[in-house]
């Protein structure tokens, strides 16, 4: 990765409940504020991730308005919406897999913008602790480079350190005995007749199973 996660300010997640004198309900939601008020120009391209039994995501962006009069006017905007994390919140299944949020899951540019709101949903009531972790904000899609693949898939093979195995021909000689051992037998097959082939007599006597009697 050559690109620096931006410097923001990842405040701790919040636990989302309705609770009165009596009862206390857990809404199985969670919220992260991350504040963007000391980044020069901010932007934001890509969130990255670690989830931890998580089963849905939300950002919501605080941007400016650019058709406001003096630019101060600002509006809390949902650039993605309930995104999936894990295809079942009652089964293991992604709970603990790296994500990457970009612009293609969200829905508008992230430009101009001040804070980020991420809230996290859990419906299940199999996982009690849920949150995401390694919570990086990066201003360029392009921060993620795509894994090389490995060596033995793209590195070639010096043909002067290739070791000679005994009683193996060549692999060019080899090939050409074959291209010519086919055009031999394409000759052949050109040749042949249609014409019954008489009973052959071996050393002066007859196949007793091409015998005929007259």
């Amino acid at each position: 990765m050559t690109e620096r996660p931006l410097h923001c300010t990842i405040k701790t997640p919040v636990l989302i409940t309705l609770s009165d004198l009596k009862s206390e309900f857990h809404s199985g939601c969670r919220m992260i504020d991350i504040s963007l008020s000391n980044v020069i120009n901010p932007e934001v391209g890509e969130i990255h991730f670690k989830n931890s039994y998580t089963a849905y995501i939300t950002v919501k962006a605080k941007c400016r308005l650019p058709d406001s009069k003096d630019g101060s006017e600002v509006k809390w905007r949902t650039c993605v919406r309930r995104f999936r994390l894990m295809p079942n919140p009652n089964v293991e299944a992604g709970s603990q897999d790296y994500f990457v949020l970009s612009r293609k899951q969200m829905q508008f540019d992230l430009v101009n913008v001040s804070a980020l709101r991420i809230i996290l949903q859990q419906p299940s009531p199999v996982w009690k602790e849920f949150k995401i972790e390694d919570l990086k904000v990066f201003r360029s899609s392009d921060s993620i480079k795509p894994n090389p693949l490995p060596s033995w898939l793209t590195d070639t093979p010096d043909k002067s350190n290739r070791k000679k195995i005994e009683g193996v021909a060549n692999l060019e000689s080899l090939s050409s005995t074959l291209q010519q051992l086919w055009a031999l037998s394409e000759e052949v097959s050109a040749q042949q007749t249609n014409r019954a082939l008489g009973r052959y007599e071996v050393d002066g006597s007859y196949e007793i199973n091409l015998l005929s009697y007259t």
